[in-house]
């Protein structure tokens, strides 16, 4: 008899499709069940939680190909036909020519159930004839036919749903199980249904398998294979874009599925007729109720009755768990007959019970049951809800479902005035991130104007302590461009927006113009506001105005500090004071850090306080202060305690890994850098420093310059209001990668913009990063003159500050100078005092730049003999994980003939790779070019040809695309 798997399309689906995730566990135990013999699987789960999947999985691999595999699934009628599921899988039975000769003649009882069977069997019993003789002989029957077929699956679906006749026939069937035979049933797991109840087999073995949604991260890693198939789909979106997915199907693998197979047609319909495809987010969002979610949902319906049917628009309309009083009273049902309702709604897997209450099981379900009540009866419904949601009395009033609903009826103002209220109880809780969006979603759905303005300040307000994207600010500039607000309103929504385009979606000048706007209009209406704007405009940006401009109105606001009364204000200024003053090194900075030590009135006014020393640390930082930048950090933290502000939590996360950066406390940092880069893209500045902080790691501890100049650069291209760091930073190591190419053109232009905003704005304080390398690559490039003035021109604008890593950096340049000039030993001297300040900074990285120059001084001064301070240095790199700084160093001893590595050891290798050739053939795996093998490695291109070649002969290599690692 031929033997196969099931008939297509079962026989069609991959072992490891892309959406068969997260079932290895369960499949490996169902493979197991099957190989040990006789025995009955129950595969137990929720509608769409893809039991059928896994057993297709299982049974599709070339294991059980052989294996006859038969396979029914018991119909959801209200009365099904006796046997059906049994009946369907019995006949898909292969023909065998002569069966009938080999089988007793009970077996010719299954034709008489199984007309498709009834000429390749004996001819029945003649006593079968009657009814009651032949319902007890099919056990019999069906048990004798399936013990010929040797290795059998019988699968039932749905067994939930079986009729009488068939549980008759299993319950017999697995008290004496056919040796060769598995039973496989799938049963859902809704409570209220029945359960199989099973014998366990003599000699045989029963096991129950539960399938359960998918986790978070088995969503995930259905959406980056499905995404696989769609290149524009940019790798940064597949978090949130799984986060989404996974909310949506609430985790079950069906309704998942069926929402990626929409949005990739959608996606390959918008590239197939040429139009811009959508943005993938908005895609998934915006989808409507993919047709087999909505086709199986309505399935599920078909046989609720009246009041069911009436249960399920309430839930849908109601939009949230609710208890069954609730949705009774909702729907206009008795309390009697609710309850049978319900009980029918969650047998069918409708609805959901959790604890007391009901809902759907995931958002595309409501989305398919609201889809089918009619809008009139919608917007009853939903006045109704919203009157019974506020009598309720179980809680806190739950106001923006009262919005939504009190909207959806028709009841705009009411629905609106919810909706500010709970983003007033949000702000005033700390949790500016739900205000934020309540606030916005208020102001573009308000059809007046007064009310527009009254929200517009709120939101402008809040939206500095949140993440506020491009919506924010499209909301606010509509209020200040069409509504025309009050003067004193004006004036303070536009601070307010000029804020929250520094800090996270604008640029500096756009930020410091629209604070510079606000200031006349409040000087007239309100001075305490005109104090903060001054405030706001006092703290500089090298992105920004000339610092005069920044100390102009900090003394101006000085004037009206007197006026300020309110706690929150007088926060907000003092924070902005001690801010602006660190930036740029003024003494008296640490001075005006001890206003924020009082104690906090609210919420908003300790969020002030939190985002001072913030700022502090990162300025702190920047400026050579390390550790009163940890201890500022430290006050950050124990302020956040009690708030929810994902702007701040994002400031503290990026000082962190400042600090870190250049304190040499790299384990790790590269991933964590990355992490704050994926959380917070949509904040630019954010985004920027921690992009930053992942190129510097990608460039010295991984040696990866490829990476490390893409980073660089878009942290460089990404920051809107830099207050010293990213942009010198970024543009002084990449300046460095090119000098060590040999490239010191290349490097001069790579600094040039930062330091012409750095004359442009006076922010000398601000070069300690940028201005030694720029000495070098302005005298490599033969412009030694240049180099002088930007250290005059260094020295004077930050000869008054308190600003030691600039100190130090200036002995750095001053040394650089003396090399150039012809004075070695006075470049040691500097070099040798410019170490010992980097290492009072715990700057270990600086630290050895410095040493590393002295010893090539040194080097040059005598030779090999002051090669063992080079070494040193490498091993402070090596202990560091500085990879690309520890290759610099070889480069350098090897250009002056030193040897650090006995010679006969190269020829020790054989065919072998030597670990510099591992290193390169590491590489040339990834698809670097020479060039760019040669950056990472701090090797000339030359060299790198030399290695490849070698490799390729060893490996016996044709191409380079041949190489491989060993």
């Amino acid at each position: 008899m031929e033997r196969r798997p099931f008939d297509a399309p079962h026989d069609e689906v991959p072992s490891d499709g892309a959406g068969f995730v997260g079932r290895h566990g369960e499949a490996r135990r169902l493979r197991a069940a099957l190989r040990a013999g006789r025995g009955v699987v129950v595969v137990r789960g929720e509608a769409g939680a893809g039991a059928a999947r896994l057993v297709d999985e299982v049974l599709g691999g070339p294991e059980f190909a052989e294996w006859t595999q038969l396979r029914g699934t018991c119909p959801d009628d209200a009365e099904p036909p006796p046997l059906e599921a049994v009946a369907s899988a019995l006949a898909r039975l292969p023909y065998r020519p002569g069966l009938a000769d080999l089988l007793p003649p009970v077996t010719g009882v299954v034709g008489l159930v199984v007309p498709e069977l009834a000429d390749r069997l004996p001819d029945p019993p003649a006593s079968a004839s009657d009814p009651e003789v032949r319902r007890g002989l099919l056990p019999r029957a069906v048990a004798t036919l399936l013990a010929s077929l040797g290795d059998t699956v019988l699968v039932l679906e749905e067994v939930h749903l079986a009729d009488p006749a068939t549980l008759r026939l299993l319950d017999r069937l697995t008290d004496d199980l056919p040796a060769g035979l598995r039973l496989v049933v799938t049963e859902d797991a809704a409570p209220g249904l029945p359960v199989l109840g099973v014998r366990t087999p003599a000699a045989g073995r029963c096991e129950e398998i539960r399938v359960r949604p998918w986790t978070p991260e088995e969503t995930e890693q259905c959406v980056r294979r499905w995404a696989a198939g769609y290149p524009r789909v940019r790798p940064e979106e597949l978090p949130e874009l799984a986060a989404l997915v996974h909310e949506l199907s609430g985790g079950l693998p069906g309704a998942a599925g069926a929402l990626l197979d929409d949005v990739g047609e959608l996606l390959s319909a918008g590239a197939e007729d040429g139009t811009a495809e959508p943005a993938v987010l908005a895609a998934v969002r915006e989808a409507e109720v993919p047709g087999r979610v909505a086709r199986e949902f309505a399935r599920r319906c078909a046989p609720l009755g009246e009041e069911a049917r009436r249960i399920v628009e309430a839930a849908a309309v109601l939009g949230r768990p609710a208890p069954v009083g609730v949705l009774a009273e909702v729907a206009e049902c008795p309390p009697g007959a609710a309850e049978a309702a319900v009980d029918a709604c969650v047998r069918r897997s409708v609805l959901r019970a959790e604890g007391a209450s009901l809902s759907f099981r995931h958002p595309l379900d409501r989305r398919a049951a609201l889809a089918r009540v009619p809008g009139p009866r919608a917007a009853r419904l939903g006045l109704r809800a919203a009157r019974v949601l506020h009598r309720a009395g179980d809680g806190p009033v739950p106001l923006v479902d009262l919005a939504r609903l009190y909207t959806a009826a028709g009841h705009v103002r009411e629905g609106l005035r919810c909706l500010v209220v709970a983003a007033d109880r949000a702000a005033a809780a700390g949790d500016y991130a739900t205000a934020t969006r309540l606030y916005t979603r208020a102001v573009v759905e308000d059809p007046r104007a007064e009310g527009r303005v009254r929200t517009a300040a709120k939101l402008a307000r809040t939206a500095q302590l949140a993440r506020a994207g491009e919506q924010v600010v499209a909301a606010v500039r509509t209020v200040l461009d069409e509504d025309d607000p009050p003067p004193r309103l004006r004036g303070e929504i536009r601070l307010h927006l000029g804020v929250v385009l520094r800090n996270q979606t604008g640029g500096a000048l756009d930020s410091l113009e629209e604070v510079a706007r606000a200031i006349p209009d409040l000087e007239a209406s309100d001075p305490q506001t005109a104090a903060r704007a001054m405030a706001v405009a006092a703290i500089p940006s090298i992105q920004g105005w000339p610092i005069d401009r920044h100390r102009h109105w900090l003394d101006r606001g000085e004037t009206l500090t007197e006026l300020v009364t309110d706690p929150v204000a007088r926060a907000a200024i003092a924070a902005n004071r001690a801010t602006a003053l660190m930036l740029v090194g003024d003494p008296r900075a640490w001075h005006a850090a001890e206003a924020l030590r009082g104690p906090a009135g609210s919420a908003m006014e300790a969020a002030h306080h939190a985002r001072g020393w913030t700022n502090l640390a990162h300025a702190a930082s920047a400026l050579g202060h390390g550790t009163q930048a940890r201890d500022f950090l430290d006050q950050a933290v124990a302020g956040l305690a009690d708030s929810s502000s994902p702007y701040l939590e994002g400031l503290v996360g990026t000082a962190r890994l400042v600090l870190a950066w250049h304190s040499g406390r790299w384990d790790g940092l590269h991933a964590a850098a990355d992490r704050t880069t994926r959380l917070y893209q949509e904040i630019p500045d954010l985004t920027a420093e921690a992009m930053l902080v992942r190129g510097l790691t990608s460039l010295h501890v991984l040696g990866d310059v490829p990476r490390a100049r893409h980073d660089l650069a878009e942290a460089a291209r990404t920051a809107c209001y830099d207050t010293g760091f990213i942009l010198t930073s970024s543009a002084a190591a990449t300046a460095r990668v090119h000098l060590e190419a040999g490239r010191p053109g290349q490097a001069c232009e790579a600094v040039e913009d930062v330091l012409r905003r750095m004359e442009r704005t006076r922010g000398w304080m601000w070069g300690s990063e940028v201005l030694p390398v720029a000495v070098e690559a302005l005298h490599g490039s033969g412009r030694t003159a240049r180099a002088r003035r930007l250290v005059a021109d260094f020295a004077a604008g930050s000869a008054d500050t308190d600003a030691p890593a600039a100190r130090a950096a200036l002995t750095v340049c001053r040394a650089l100078l003396a090399e150039a000039a012809g004075r070695p030993d006075d470049a040691v001297t500097l070099l040798t005092d410019a170490e010992e300040r980097w290492h009072l900074l715990d700057r270990p990285l600086d630290a050895a730049r410095a040493a590393e120059a002295r010893g090539r001084c040194l080097l040059d001064l005598h030779g090999e003999a002051a090669a063992q301070g080079v070494q040193d240095v490498v091993e402070v790199y090596r202990h560091l994980g500085a990879r690309w700084d520890i290759a610099r160093c070889q480069r350098l001893l090897r250009r002056h003939a030193i040897v650090t590595t006995h010679r006969r050891g190269r020829l020790g290798y054989g065919d072998r790779l030597s670990p510099r050739e591992e290193e390169v053939a590491r590489l040339v795996v990834q698809g670097r070019a020479n060039r760019d093998i040669a950056e990472s490695l701090v090797l000339s291109t030359r060299t790198v040809e030399h290695h490849v070649a070698r490799i390729m002969r060893k490996q016996h290599a044709a191409s380079r695309g041949d190489i491989a690692l060993p």
